[in-house]
């Protein structure tokens, strides 16, 4: 009867120190087992876009852009030079030789602002000669020219001096306008820089 007791109390012992072990194993050494990260709400799954607020971010668009303001004061002024006083003489050319005896020499009287004083008053004598000689009763006549091409004779800035020959094309119209066969015929301008400016002072019509 001794023996079974000290057999039973073994047996307690063991099964006591098999629930120790167990306890420490399981409390201490056996880690936990480890759990997949969940994604945060700024990470980006392959094939779609972050689903979290960005920052630091930046479209094209919304970058600030480097507008630089032109200042046209700073620019170096036109000087006007042989080509800007061609233009001028085929204007000119243009509006001198296209006229008709309807319209009151206005082709003479509106250009005074292009000429030199001394063209001027050679222009008022001219278009008082014309003016006593046309007949009231006398039918329609009419020329246009049109410019073609400008020949730069000479400019000469410093010296205030240029002559230039435009090369027009006119027709003369009696009934019907524009009915007349074109010709071209040339003229020679001389200009005279007055003030600054560049004036008209003498036109002649090559024959």
């Amino acid at each position: 009867m001794q023996t079974n007791r000290k057999t039973l109390g073994i047996i307690i012992i063991i099964i006591g120190l098999i629930v120790i072990g167990l306890i420490i194993y399981f409390g201490f050494f056996k880690t936990a087992p480890e759990t997949a990260p969940t994604p945060s709400a700024t990470s980006t799954v392959e094939g779609q876009l972050p689903t979290g607020l960005q920052t630091g971010t930046t479209t094209p668009s919304d970058k600030p852009r480097n507008q630089m303001t032109y200042d046209i004061s700073k620019e170096k002024p036109h000087e006007f030079n042989a080509n800007d006083l061609a233009k001028r003489a085929m204007f000119f050319s243009e509006r001198l030789g296209s006229y008709s005896n309807q319209s009151d020499y206005g082709n003479f009287t509106d250009l005074k602002i292009y000429m030199t004083a001394s063209f001027q008053d050679w222009v008022n004598k001219y278009v008082a000669t014309l003016k006593s000689q046309s007949s009231a009763s006398s039918g329609y006549y009419g020329i246009s020219t049109k410019a073609l091409t400008t020949d730069v004779k000479n400019f000469d800035d410093k010296a205030g001096r240029a002559s230039i020959t435009v090369t027009t094309e006119r027709r003369e119209s009696t009934e019907k306008i524009n009915g007349g066969t074109p010709y071209q015929q040339k003229i020679d301008l001389d200009f005279v820089k007055v003030n600054g400016d560049w004036l008209i002072d003498r036109a002649y019509w090559q024959k």
